[in-house]
Parts: C-alpha cells; structure tokens; sequence
C-alpha cells in the first residue's frame, strides 16, 4: 500500500474508532488513548493524523455532512425539474441519516464540542444545502411565502435528523422510506 493510501486508511480507522466512541460514550468522557487503542495505535500517534480530538470529531462530522449532501444521481435534462432533484434530496438524505443512526446521535450531542474554527466549514455546508433545499421548494411551491418555506424546510431537516434521538427498529431501508415519506408531506410534494 502507498504512504498515501496508508495514511487515508489510517485515518479512516481513527475517525471511525472515535465515532463509535463518541456515540457510546460521549465526546468528552473519551479520550486520545482510548480512540488510539480503538485504532489499533497509540493514543499520540493520532496526532501524526489529526491536531487534536476536537479535529477528530470535525473529521466525524465531515463524514456525516458529505454522506447527507451527497449529490443524487444526475438528472438527464439540461435544467433539472425542481421537484424530481428535491425528491432525490431527500432520498440522499434520509438513507444517509437511517445508515448513520449512531453517528447522527453524536451529531445531536455533540455538535456543541465542536471550537469556531471547525465549525465554520461545516455551517457553510449545512447553509448551502439549506438554501438549495429551501430554492427548490420555493419554486415547487411559489404561493408560499418565504416564511413557510423556511419553517417547512427547517421542520424536514428536523425530522430527518431525529433519527439520532431514538431507538427504532425498523431496518435502514425502512427507516429511510418513512422519513422519505414525512418529508414529503411536509412539504407537500407527490
């Protein structure tokens, strides 16, 4: 393996050790030597990788927006149809959410942890995709006013995002059919 791939791979194994940690702990009752031992390193080794555990845990929260921002599948036509690109959105995103239960709960948590200087890329993740989401359902829906499309667009996120606050039992597959099916609702698409 290339240093390079060694090194993602190393770092893949740290973020994703201290995410389970983080989901079943907490962020501040883990510690550097426990997410190391977790990675199969030493807990000082990890800052060969990251500059400190609040680095750490923006590297899980990078996981978690990427996965939920990911862009669905490409449309054919030239100008996408508002509704259909909403639509695939929000498929994106409630599977996304359904197969990242733990993760999101840590999301809920411990989203306040996280020093301005991590935050800020994540916040403008978070606003660009608000805003692209509350673009389409303005256009889907432009007898709204900007106030119900923010509070409606603002009530999906909500749901979406719950899924970090409670034991289902539902499957994945499941759980990302009903969220896509409230989300809909609320915001009253077909």
């Amino acid at each position: 393996m290339r240093q390079p791939d060694r090194r993602a791979a190393r770092q893949h194994d740290i973020v994703s050790a201290a995410a389970d940690l983080f989901a079943d702990s907490g962020y501040p009752a883990v510690g550097m030597d426990q997410i190391g031992a977790a990675a199969g390193i030493t807990g000082p080794a990890i800052y060969r990788h990251f500059g400190s555990k609040a680095a750490v845990l923006a590297a899980v929260f990078e996981g978690i927006v990427t996965a939920v921002a990911a862009e669905p599948a490409a449309d054919s036509g030239d100008t996408p149809d508002p509704v259909a690109d909403l639509l695939a959105q929000i498929d994106v995103y409630a599977h996304a959410v359904a197969e990242r239960r733990k993760l999101m709960a840590v999301w809920v948590r411990e989203v306040h942890h996280l020093p301005p200087e991590h935050r800020l890329g994540l916040e403008q993740r978070q606003r660009a995709l608000v805003r692209r989401w509350r673009t389409r359902t303005a256009q889907i829906h432009p007898d709204w006013t900007v106030e119900q499309v923010r509070t409606a667009v603002h009530a999906a996120f909500g749901m979406l995002n719950s899924v970090g606050t409670f034991d289902s039992p539902l499957s994945d597959g499941d759980l990302a059919a009903e969220l896509d099916l409230l989300v809909r609702r609320a915001l009253e698409l077909p």
